[in-house]
Order: structure tokens, then sequence, then C-alpha cells
């Protein structure tokens, strides 16, 4: 990508941040679903209620794979007889291929579109549609596994035209987005479950049957644990940049990996990491080259994410048999 940023990273963040400026998201493509089944018909393939969607409105949904694993990230927005598809262009020809083969007798069209993803943290005055970010928000619909979450404000503008704002990089959205704990869909790997990440949060409608991977995302949230979970590392070196498959440990010994690493402008060097599900809740290290870096842990998705997650949780978790 060509705008990781323009020059002053940190102060991109800031104005991104404070609504003073726009992030370009050529990282996503646009694409439409059309016709009198557009809605029926995605929603009975994806992990949200589709159904529920009146024009204007926008939700964040999921196709999973028959186990459960995440495969496609789709931010949907409901327009007259058609949603509007935001999802990340890396994966792109692989899902608009994948639902071109689902349509059989469905009243549905696909159709690209040649729109640019605005991203904001701040409401525009436009009639673009726009994609709100329900990441940050509670759901009466399914669960948050982190006791708390950071407010993320962000929202996507399907648009022809460029604001004149101040431009911020892809790297100003990627370091409030870690802060925040928000997942990318470059967070996933071929093992990832929506509760690993936090996302069921705001992808999935845990009172809707009949999806692809349905029984296994039931399953693991009412009778058993994710086997991983999500956490934020503050590195004690501010300056250092850890890199997506950083491996991450614990008493010499390997327990997760960085899915994401940032310098931000309040909180120094932080990372996204993916830990097993056991890793205390103590200080881990970071493995970058043959350097090891301490990092304090922000827990956001906790050990007893699932069947115990309504129990007390413990203020710090030590690995022992009673844990195991």
């Amino acid at each position: 990508m060509s705008n990781q940023h323009f020059g002053n990273p940190l102060n991109e963040q800031r104005q991104l941040f404070e609504g003073e400026a726009f992030v370009l998201r050529e990282d996503m493509v646009v694409f439409e679903v059309s016709g009198p089944d557009s809605k029926k018909w995605l929603h009975s393939l994806t992990s949200q209620n589709i159904l529920g969607l009146k024009l204007g409105e926008s939700a964040e949904t999921l196709l999973l794979s028959p186990s459960g694993h995440i495969e496609f990230q789709l931010k949907v927005i409901a327009g007259e007889d058609s949603l509007y598809v935001i999802t990340p262009r890396s994966s792109h020809p692989a899902l608009v291929a994948w639902l071109e083969k689902m349509i059989f007798r469905s009243k549905v069209k696909i159709s690209n579109l040649e729109l640019e993803v605005v991203g904001v943290f701040k409401e525009l005055q436009t009639d673009a549609p726009v994609w709100i970010d329900p990441f940050s928000k509670d759901s009466a619909v399914s669960v948050r596994y982190a006791k708390e979450r950071a407010s993320f404000s962000y929202r996507e503008y399907l648009m022809t035209e460029l604001p004149t704002m101040a431009r911020a990089g892809l790297m100003a959205y990627q370091a409030l987005r870690i802060a925040a704990g928000r997942p990318e869909f470059s967070d996933v790997d071929e093992k990832t479950l929506p509760h690993e990440l936090d996302w069921l949060s705001s992808a999935v409608h845990l009172s809707k049957g009949c999806y692809r991977g349905q029984e296994t995302v039931a399953k693991v949230h009412n009778l058993g644990h994710p086997p991983r979970r999500v956490a934020i590392l503050h590195l004690e070196q501010g300056d250092v940049l850890c890199n997506p498959g950083d491996a991450i440990e614990y008493q010499e010994k390997p327990v997760g990996k960085v899915l994401a690493g940032a310098l931000h402008y309040e909180l120094g060097s932080i990372a996204l990491a993916l830990l097993s599900r056991n890793t205390p809740y103590l200080e881990l290290g970071i493995r970058i080259g043959q350097n090891l870096y301490q990092a304090s842990q922000q827990v956001l998705v906790p050990h007893d994410a699932g069947k115990a997650a309504n129990l007390p949780r413990p203020a710090a978790f030590k690995l022992s048999r009673k844990n195991v």
C-alpha cells in the first residue's frame, strides 16, 4: 500500500482520532448484492442478522467454515433492495467466487463498485452510505467477553470523491484499532474462532441459527472455552515495533504470537496478541529477532470466556493444575 503514512504517523494518529483527518482504506473494496432476495440470502449464509436492517443501517458479519473458523469478514450497509458490502481487498476475489456459487435460484446479483472507503472518527455531512463500527457498543443479541473496552467511534463512508480534510495513513488507523482491541481480518489464521478475538460481540447474533459454523459457535460459547485469547501487550521499551508473527514467551516457553504491532502516540509500543488460553495474566516477553522485550498484559478475552464467562474473574491468574 502507498499510504502507510505521510511523514508523521504519530501526529496523524492524533488527528484521525480527534476527527481532524481521514484514512483512505485502500486495503478495502466494495461490492453490491442487489435483488429482492439480497437480505434473506446473505442472512442465511453469515453469522449476523441481516434481515432486520433498515435503509441506511449497517452491521458487521462473518462467513465461517463448517467447523466455525473465520473465513471472511463483511461490513454491510442496507440500501434500496440491495446491500453494500465492504470487505478486505486480499480476500475479495475468493469471497465473491464463493458467494456466486451459493446463489442457486435466489434472486440476487453481485456487482463490484468503484467507490472509495473513507475511514473517520466523526460524522461527516454527506448523504454517502456509511458503515458505523459496532465493536465498542454493547450488544443485546450477543456477548462481549472483555470486562472493559475502549471507545472506538469509527465509521467508513462509501464516496466517489475524498473529503476536504487532512489525510492520515493506514499506520494511524492500525495503531488506534490495536489500542481498542479491534480485530481485523488480517489477524485471522486458519484456526481462528470469533470467540478468540472477542468478535462475537459485533459480528455474531447468538440467537440466529442455520448458518455455516453456527453449531461450533454455540458449543464453544455455551459448553467450552475458546482455545486461544486475545490481549493487548504494552512493551516496556516504547520505541520497539512488533511485527505480525513475532513469538510471545512466558518463562522462555512459547505461548502465542503477535497479530499486529504499532507505536501509539500516547501508549508507546503496543501489540495485539493471540495467546494460549491458560497463559498467566503476568508479564510476557516478545521475541523480535534475537532480542526479547518485556511487556505487560491487558486482558481482553479472559481464560474463563465461554461457559464460565459469568463467574467472578480473578484480578490475577496464575497457571496451576486447577486452571488447566
